[in-house]
């Protein structure tokens, strides 16, 4: 018969063990009523990881509840919370295929754009991820016009063009600075041609302008002054050449 310390030894190391194994399965006896209103807490504690654990438990051990939609969107801002945008924009995705009429497809659309924002990288880098946000975005202004997600959406693809054009921008700059005129001219060209709505577009017309005036093109040069006065006359690139057009004209 154990003595009395051993017992308590026994006893011990029994605590101990069902400790562990509550702490291994914490989801032990929840419903998924339960189970959700976890995962909702582990949210706004902002345990992410704790979040996604929960909500995987959750999908495969109540697939068909009637909670299954507030449970993808969770999933989903968990993922974005985390910064894991790829798999935030896969689930946000996975929402809208399944359940596609919902009142917060909206939400899950500029979710998916969202993600694709976060992913874009500076303008010196690739923009795979800038084309891709630009599309999402576009398809959430064009699929839920007059919504509050379309506005904030739009204003995100203004960005993301400010950004490409940026790019092109510092691509001629870097020839100009260089003193290879022909090849600044035709990425200027470009930001004129391609990005017209952006701050860069007159800037790229004030490269355009000394670029030609640099290698002696008087013809050309005066043709981006008199383009950059027209269109875009309260620029600060503007208001540079307003000696030159006086003194032009």
């Amino acid at each position: 018969m154990p003595t009395p310390a051993r017992r308590r030894k026994l006893l011990a190391l029994t605590v101990l063990f069902l400790a562990a194994c509550a702490s291994s399965n914490p989801y032990q006896g929840m419903d998924e009523q339960q189970m959700f209103a976890y995962a909702r807490q582990k949210f706004e504690d902002h345990d992410w990881d704790r979040t996604t654990q929960t909500l995987d438990r959750f999908f495969a051990s109540y697939g068909g509840s009637t909670l299954s939609e507030d449970a993808r969107m969770l999933q989903a801002d968990a993922y974005f919370g985390k910064g894991d945008y790829l798999t935030a924009r896969s689930e946000y995705q996975r929402f809208l295929d399944r359940f596609p009429g919902s009142a917060r497809a909206p939400v899950a659309a500029l979710g998916m754009c969202r993600a694709l924002v976060a992913l874009s990288p500076i303008p010196q880098r690739d923009q795979e991820y800038t084309q891709e946000a630009i599309v999402a975005c576009r398809n959430v202004v064009a699929d839920y016009a007059g919504t509050d997600q379309a506005q904030e959406a739009g204003k995100m693809v203004d960005d993301l063009r400010g950004k490409l054009a940026e790019k092109e921008y510092l691509n001629a700059d870097f020839y100009l600075r260089r003193k290879l005129y022909d090849s600044a001219i035709k990425y200027f060209e470009f930001v004129v041609d391609q990005y017209p709505e952006t701050a860069y577009a007159p800037m790229a017309l004030k490269g355009i302008y000394d670029a030609n005036k640099s290698i002696g093109y008087d013809d050309l040069a005066e043709d981006a002054r008199k383009k950059l006065l027209a269109n875009y006359p309260d620029s600060p690139e503007a208001a540079s050449l307003h000696t030159d057009a006086d003194g032009g004209s």
